[in-house]
């Protein structure tokens, strides 16, 4: 009630002036808030949750105010610290990825075991190659495991070093096949010991990366698929070029081809070894280096080189002579072709001399070779003429089987054209039909309007009808005014 007394008790302009300063303060104080509130922006984003806890307890340790966004994957701070944040988390060392690298030997114990040390050391080898990996932008995450054998003084490793590497792809991104033998160069470039073969990448699916390089597993398993995965791969790389021939001599789509390859997948090792003799002099016979000499005699026995004959007893001499040695090994590695067979089939007539030509052409493109015994068929498919169902019969022209066949690719010869004429000849057909029916659709249309507006009008009226309405009218006129006397009465 007071309040109420007051209020009563002000004039007009007080009152005016009270709600003008209530007014003033209130903007006031949204315009300070306004002005004073914190502008967040992204520190960091798509974080793993061992990341994003590092980052949240280092920035804890540095004051610094933050919010976590996208369910905890992203860290914001305020606008003017982000780079400055930036940079003091990224020298911070903190093991993102959950990987730790060389930085674990900075503060090194001088009490530790030998034991502990390799241990350290293949933690940090570990968390180095997994860093280098992350650098691909299609890997999201990333583990590897390096078996290392243990070896000593008086102790021979028994087994070879191994690596083992999973990988998660982000969303939508795959890896390519030399990406996947880039990061097997890799490993085995930073591993002593680890040989290309020796490095397995497997992605977040379980499904393997690499193939069995080595060749030794059995045919049922990863070098089974490998072994199919090169046999498609070569096939393919032929029969490209052996269609890019095709089209090149007789269009785009008048030619198909067909390349299967035998591979030869074992591993062959040859060593041969060769004695050199030394180079002859004097027209002598090579008989190699002499290494030592030895000369036994007996009573009597003069030496063997003497020209005095002996006056008894006996003598002996033994010679080592030694020659060079030269051993070579070659080893040819599996995947070599052993038998190509391509089949090519073609929509025009061929003679005899264009056969010979293009079968000539096609056996170079895919590689064939008479001597190694690879079989390369072109078979030219000629028209024969329509049917008595009306569809077109086609027959080899050249050698080989008398069925008749019919073209399975997209561009047949049908009496004299092509497919895609015919089509284009029954698509004109039809426009012009449905041209023709509107058009006889829109006369019949006006036709009918015009029947219906003839329908509908009156003929003219004649000289007694006008005269029977005119006095009609007359009389209406009349009886009106008369109506309205009477009323007035």
């Amino acid at each position: 009630m007071a309040m109420k007394e007051v209020w009563n008790n002000l004039g007009k302009s007080a009152r005016t002036g009270l709600i003008a300063g209530v007014l003033f303060i209130l903007v006031g104080l949204v315009v300070a808030v306004w002005m004073l509130r914190t502008e967040y922006q992204v520190l960091f984003s798509e974080l793993a949750p061992q990341d994003a806890g590092a980052m949240v307890a280092e920035l804890d340790r540095m004051k610094v105010p933050f919010k976590l966004g996208d369910n905890g994957t992203s860290i914001l701070v305020d606008k003017d610290q982000v780079h400055q944040t930036r940079i003091k988390l990224m020298s911070k060392e903190l093991p993102l990825h959950g990987t730790i690298g060389f930085e674990l030997f900075n503060n090194t114990d001088f009490g530790m075991t030998e034991f502990a040390q390799k241990i350290n050391y293949q933690r940090a080898l570990q968390g180095e190659i997994t860093r280098t990996i992350l650098g691909l932008s299609e890997i999201q995450s990333a583990r590897v495991h390096l078996a290392l054998p243990e070896e000593g003084l008086f102790k021979r490793a028994s087994s070879v070093p191994k690596a083992s590497i999973n990988l998660s792809m982000k969303r939508g991104q795959v890896l390519r096949a030399e990406q996947v033998n880039g990061i097997q160069r890799l490993v085995s470039a930073a591993v002593p010991g680890i040989a290309v073969a020796d490095v397995t990448i497997v992605d977040q699916h379980g499904i393997a990366l690499t193939r069995n390089a080595r060749g030794d597993g059995d045919s049922d398993g990863a070098g089974g698929v490998g072994r199919l995965e090169l046999k498609k791969e070569t096939e393919k790389y032929l029969n490209r070029k052996v269609i890019a021939v095709l089209d090149r001599t007789f269009g785009a789509g008048q030619a198909m081809a067909s390349v299967d390859v035998t591979l030869d997948m074992d591993q062959i090792r040859i060593t041969t070894e060769d004695v050199l003799a030394p180079p002859a002099k004097n027209g002598q016979a090579s008989t190699g280096t002499m290494v030592r000499e030895r000369e036994t005699l007996r009573e009597g026995a003069a030496p063997l080189d003497a020209k005095a004959a002996p006056a008894g007893g006996s003598s002996q001499r033994d010679i080592e002579y030694s020659v060079g040695r030269r051993i070579e090994n070659v080893v040819a590695a599996p995947g070599a072709i052993r038998h190509i067979n391509v089949v090519a089939v073609v929509s025009k007539p061929l003679d005899s001399a264009q056969l010979e030509r293009i079968s000539s052409l096609v056996a170079a493109a895919a590689g064939a070779s008479t001597e190694r015994g690879d079989t390369v068929v072109v078979q030219p498919l000629a028209a024969l003429g329509a049917g008595v169902d009306g569809d077109t019969q086609f027959a080899p022209t050249g050698e080989g089987p008398d069925a008749t066949l019919k073209s399975t690719f997209a561009a047949k010869e049908m009496d004299g054209k092509s497919i895609p004429a015919a089509m284009q000849q029954v698509n004109s057909t039809l426009i012009s039909l449905l041209l023709g029916l509107i058009l006889i659709a829109v006369v019949g249309v006006f036709w009918w309007r015009s029947r219906t507006s003839d329908a509908t009008v009156q003929a003219p009226l004649s000289e007694q009808q006008k005269q029977a309405m005119l006095q009609q009218l007359r009389d209406w006129m009349q009886e009106k005014p008369a109506a309205a006397t009477t009323g007035e009465r």
